[in-house]
C-alpha cells in the first residue's frame, strides 16, 4: 500500500474519532513507536470505536436552560471548588436528597435540583 493510500485511510478513520481519543492515539504513536505511517495505521486499526454512550458530552445547564459543554479541566475545577467549599463550611447535599431528586426526574412530580 502506498503512503498516499495509508494517509487517506488514516484521515478517514481519524475524522470519526473524538478529540481525546485522537490525542491519546497520537501520543502513543509519537512516544511508543518508530512514528512511521505503518505504525500509526496499525495503532489506528486496533483502536476501539467509541459507542454513542461513551462519546456523550459533559456540561451543565445554564440559567436559560441551555446546555453548556465543559472541558475536563473545567469539570475538575468545579469539583475542586465544591470540595473546598464543603471543607470550609461543612454543608452539602445529602446522598438521599440527591437520590430523591434523581428518582423524580421524568415523573409528574419532578423535584427541584437540591443545592
Amino acid at each position: 500500500m502506498t503512503a498516499s493510500n495509508i494517509r487517506q485511510q488514516i484521515l478517514e478513520h481519524i475524522e470519526t474519532l473524538p478529540g481525546e481519543q485522537v490525542k491519546s492515539l497520537l501520543l502513543t504513536w509519537l512516544t511508543g513507536t518508530s512514528a512511521s505511517l505503518e505504525d500509526f495505521e496499525r495503532l489506528l486499526t486496533n483502536q476501539p470505536t467509541q459507542t454513542t454512550e461513551e462519546s456523550l458530552e459533559y456540561g451543565e445547564i445554564d440559567a436559560a436552560l441551555n446546555f453548556q459543554p465543559l472541558t475536563e479541566a473545567q469539570m475538575v475545577q468545579q469539583s475542586q471548588s465544591a470540595l473546598e467549599a464543603y471543607r470550609r463550611t461543612g454543608s452539602g447535599v445529602t446522598h438521599n436528597r440527591v437520590r430523591e431528586w434523581a428518582d423524580s426526574l421524568g415523573t409528574e412530580q419532578e423535584r427541584p435540583c437540591p443545592r
